[in-house]
């Protein structure tokens, strides 16, 4: 409604909105202001100020803010910066950032709609069935804390600190590498068997509640873990994220099947 109330009053002066046409609502010389670029611009502007643009006196008002852009761009169209080699070498590097752009938001869109279509087609579809099945192989969820370090001997030394009884929040704040955990104390949001990454997931869900354990190499580096509590979970509380789990793990099966098609290679030494 609000948007139907914009496009009536901005085009009072000029008759109904049409799909069909861009009705020209304004101009400074060579250039035009029109019915859409107005609503765009006004789209961007706070909420409060969009409902005083709805009165004739704020929409007058914000018409003149664009008509003094256009008379800038205007002039700066007319001058000898358009034609300075700064402003080609500027210009040269945004049409870049946008083709980047381009590039990244057309690979998102095709592995969106490639993913969609895989589970349309059934290949990705996880039931209910399935879910309850591995919720009874997998009932429980576990809270746990970690402090990832980059160094084996530093997380050697920080483990033992760990284990005769220094804060684990405290170091973690103080020496993990995980930055959005260490501001926590280490602490992980409450993990499913599945969710966690896998160099520690098997260690976390047989440790015993308040062990500290590590130091446990991944990819990421050298892990102090100390486990703070396991629950059974419910088929309702757990039903979503179970199938999520599912749906991924048929994923990276198919995944799998596709490195030998497209096979994968490390070229950089540096991180091999």
């Amino acid at each position: 409604m609000r948007r139907l109330a914009l496009c009536l009053l901005v085009a009072a002066p000029l008759g109904a909105c049409r799909d069909s046409k861009d009705p020209v609502v304004a101009r400074v010389g060579p250039l035009s202001i029109t019915q859409s670029e107005f609503r765009r611009k006004l789209s961007d502007v706070a909420q409060s100020y969009q409902d005083y643009v709805l009165t004739p006196s704020g929409r007058r008002q914000f018409l003149d803010v664009l008509l003094r852009e256009k008379l800038i761009l205007a002039a700066a169209e007319s001058s000898e910066v358009r034609k300075s080699a700064e402003f080609r070498q500027q210009l040269e590097r945004l049409k870049a950032d946008e083709e980047e752009r381009l590039r990244e938001g057309r690979e998102y869109l095709l592995t969106r709609l490639w993913i969609e279509d895989l589970r349309q087609k059934g290949t990705l579809k996880a039931t209910e069935d399935e879910a309850r099945d591995y919720l009874r192989k997998h009932p429980a969820e576990v809270e746990f804390r970690h402090i990832l370090l980059a160094d084996p001997e530093q997380a050697q030394a920080i483990a033992k600190r760990a284990r005769q009884g220094a804060g684990f929040a405290q170091l973690a704040k103080a020496h993990s590498l995980d930055a959005a955990t260490a501001a926590e104390g280490g602490r992980m949001p409450g993990a499913i068997y599945g969710e966690v990454i896998p160099d520690l997931e098997d260690i976390v869900f047989r440790m015993r509640t308040g062990e500290v354990s590590g130091p446990i190499k991944s990819k990421f580096g050298y892990h102090v873990l100390r486990k703070d509590g396991e629950k059974a979970l419910s088929f309702a509380e757990a039903k979503e994220r179970v199938l999520r789990l599912l749906e991924k793990q048929k994923l990276d099966a198919y995944l799998q099947s596709m490195q030998d098609k497209f096979p994968m290679e490390v070229v950089d030494e540096q991180f091999k």
